[in-house]
């Protein structure tokens, strides 16, 4: 591990994340009664075409695409909570730094705004495009995730549900329980990105990426994204390795279709498109 500091989220969920993950894997082979109304999920491959060097790290907690760039929301362990913009060159630039008094999480853009969740300090942060701080709203719970559907805001808080909110207020207008086919709580449902009525989230700690509907809750795909650390040259995957350098990092540009999928304190963004066996 890098710096020395750990992620504080992580005591949260360590103990949980390999019986999860499990339990994640075998659904998506299972058969037999579907005790929870969702199908068997679907085993998912990513297929990796490029990456991007960063110029600097970031502890990365949210990713966005908007106009040929990624815009990155950071936490502050080993730093501060930043709001940057990463070119497809790999060059890092800060548009705000809230400094290390509030712990950023998860990002969206929404109607030429930004929107940067912090983690237990219940703020949320609205900026333009150029990272110019318009606004504040109130978070009830805690902030992990955080996507939009065009209409709504859409955020995960670690525990076994998403919950939809009014852009304007933050104010929460809907809860919708995550769930596979098999029995139990699915926790830890991370970055978010709404892509073409699913949303895409990675679960905290594991290599694992999941899609979901949103309407139902359902975890319809998984993946497993362990070759990406194969793809990595020893220098990338040394940014990768110890409990805190997690995968954490989903961006999507609609006009290709690529996903950029990134980590923790990673220097490897890649991008590349998931595919489902025929």
């Amino acid at each position: 591990m890098r710096g020395g500091v750990s992620d504080p989220k992580q005591s949260r969920l360590r103990l949980c994340a390999s019986a999860l993950m499990a339990s994640i894997l075998l659904a998506a082979t299972a058969t037999g009664t579907n005790a929870q109304s969702c199908r068997e999920p679907a085993p998912m491959r990513f297929e990796i075409t490029d990456k991007i060097v960063r110029s600097r790290i970031g502890f990365t907690q949210g990713l966005e695409f908007r106009d040929g760039q990624l815009y990155e929301s950071t936490g502050r362990v080993g730093g501060t909570t930043q709001l940057n913009t990463i070119s497809l060159t790999g060059e890092v630039k800060t548009l705000a730094d809230q400094g290390t008094a509030v712990f950023g999480e998860g990002l969206t853009i929404f109607n030429d705004e930004i929107i940067q969740l912090t983690w237990q300090d219940h703020q949320v942060f609205v900026y333009d495009l150029a990272g110019t701080l318009k606004r504040r709203m109130r978070n009830p719970r805690d902030g992990w995730g955080l996507t939009n559907d065009g209409s709504r805001l859409i955020f995960s808080d670690g525990g076994d549900s998403i919950y939809f909110t009014d852009p304007k207020t933050f104010g929460i207008s809907r809860i919708v329980r995550i769930k596979t086919s098999q029995q139990g709580p699915v926790l830890g449902l991370n970055e978010l990105e709404y892509v073409r009525g699913k949303i895409y989230g990675n679960i905290f700690t594991t290599r694992i990426i999941v899609r979901l509907d949103p309407s139902t809750g359902c975890i319809e795909a998984v993946s497993d994204l362990g070759p990406l650390w194969t793809a990595m040259t020893p220098d990338e995957r040394s940014y990768a390795e110890g409990p805190d350098n997690v995968l954490n990092g989903i961006a999507h540009d609609a006009a290709t279709n690529l996903f950029y999928l990134t980590g923790k304190r990673w220097k490897t963004i890649f991008s590349g498109r998931f595919i489902e066996p025929r």
